[in-house]
């Protein structure tokens, strides 16, 4: 099978939710065999290219990429045109060109578009079939990050930005909205992150053909940990905090949340990749914080604390950071409406309410259980081991795939 995969950027280092999923998902479909080749921007923190609109670099599992620049056109531009502010600024910059020369030298047997933002290919692609009516043309795939048309609206009702950024942002989400069921409507496969995001997807085109594929987990496995009072009164939340979403998911948390924990004992420290003026910001609003930043490396910091925190009021979706925390044998709290796709019941392995303040007082109860702390962090591990395995969600999708040739050969 030669596939052609687009993606919004060269995946490593992956240290974002989306680069972690995408990375997962390229490596495990590679594994399976497949002529695969990628286009992308360049990684503009470690650029692997030659900072051209048009380089390649051919990775360890043999896939080709071919990538544009490491730059990002403008967001403000984007506002004057059909596409979000994503996609205007991902498809220049080469991988449109690349995507049309592609298409015009070469056959694909399937062409996976990786994340709403990439949307904008559907425009060479509608072409592509144009000029060649009455051809089997390629399986179009469509793999999905969020429900995109929901998590951007709640963006935009939940910024507390100036009236013309708020205004601006419910723009682009009725474009992401619409560029989301464009993706929707025209290709022959969705994959959704989460079984719940299947059914949302579903609400609105009950014809598709759905997969759901959760991500999957290669890191480090801590199952001998323990945890004892040498370990702080501290619970952790990890990940990045560069995306607006994120960001007003914390500040919600924060809000209610810093000055309980701080009267209770309980240490919270928040460690990711962020602005470094969001940061400052956040330390000034919540002194009692223990804002950390970006760091190199998120496992220290994970081993150093008693919970890890999943409390995101919007978005949805599946929170890559639970593997990490699960892993790393440390205990989860979180929302009910913040914990999609996991296979853990509460309180037996997770602690879950419905609510903020119901969270720091369960929170306050089990802090220096230490038995009940190990038991939930022991039975997290042993449920999710053989649960999120990336090379399980590679080979789903590739026999998905061939299935779709296969009934599009017959016909």
């Amino acid at each position: 099978m030669k596939c052609l995969w687009l993606t919004r950027k060269y995946p490593r280092p992956s240290n974002s939710g989306e680069l972690i999923y995408s990375n997962g998902l390229i490596r495990s479909f590679a594994s399976t065999g497949v002529d695969l080749t990628v286009l992308a921007h360049d990684n503009d923190e470690v650029p692997v290219g030659d900072g051209s609109e048009s380089s390649s670099h051919v990775d360890t599992d043999q896939v080709e990429w071919r990538l544009g620049s490491p730059e990002l056109g403008s967001r403000f531009a984007s506002l004057f045109t059909k596409y979000p502010s994503d996609s205007w600024r991902l498809k220049n910059g080469g991988p449109k060109k690349a995507l049309v020369e592609a298409l015009r030298t070469e056959c694909w047997d399937a062409i996976v578009i990786d994340h709403a933002a990439i949307g904008w290919a559907l425009g060479p692609i509608r072409n592509f079939r144009k000029e060649r009516q009455g051809e089997k043309g390629p399986a179009l795939v469509y793999v999905s990050h969020n429900h995109e048309a929901k998590i951007r609206r709640e963006i935009a009702r939940n910024s507390t930005d100036g009236f013309a950024r708020k205004l601006a942002l419910q723009y682009d989400a009725e474009k992401y909205a619409r560029q989301e069921d464009e993706l929707c409507r025209e290709v022959d496969l969705v994959t959704a992150i989460t079984g719940a995001e299947v059914e949302a997807y579903r609400e609105n085109f009950p014809n598709q053909r759905y997969i759901s594929l959760t991500p999957g987990y290669e890191g480090p496995i801590h199952r001998d940990r323990k945890i004892t009072d040498e370990i702080p009164r501290r619970v952790v939340m990890s990940g990045s905090f560069e995306w607006i979403a994120k960001r007003i998911n914390l500040e919600i948390f924060l809000e209610k949340a810093a000055t309980p924990l701080a009267e209770a004992g309980i240490e919270l420290q928040i460690v990711g990749k962020t602005e470094e003026q969001f940061r400052q910001e956040m330390i000034r609003k919540f002194p009692a914080v223990d804002f950390v930043g970006r760091v190199p490396e998120m496992e220290p910091y994970l081993l150093n604390a008693r919970m890890g925190l999943i409390v995101e009021e919007f978005g949805g979706g599946f929170k890559l950071k639970t593997l990490e925390y699960i892993f790393h044998g440390l205990p989860l709290a979180g929302l009910f409406h913040a914990v999609e796709g996991l296979p853990l019941t509460s309180p037996e392995a997770i602690l879950l309410t419905p609510d903020t303040d119901s969270l720091i007082q369960s929170v306050s109860e089990v802090i220096d259980d230490f038995d009940r702390l190990n038991h939930m962090r022991r039975h997290s591990i042993d449920v999710c081991e053989a649960s999120f395995r990336w090379e399980d969600r590679g080979r789903k999708l590739f026999e998905e795939i061939s299935e779709l040739r296969s009934v599009a050969l017959a016909g």
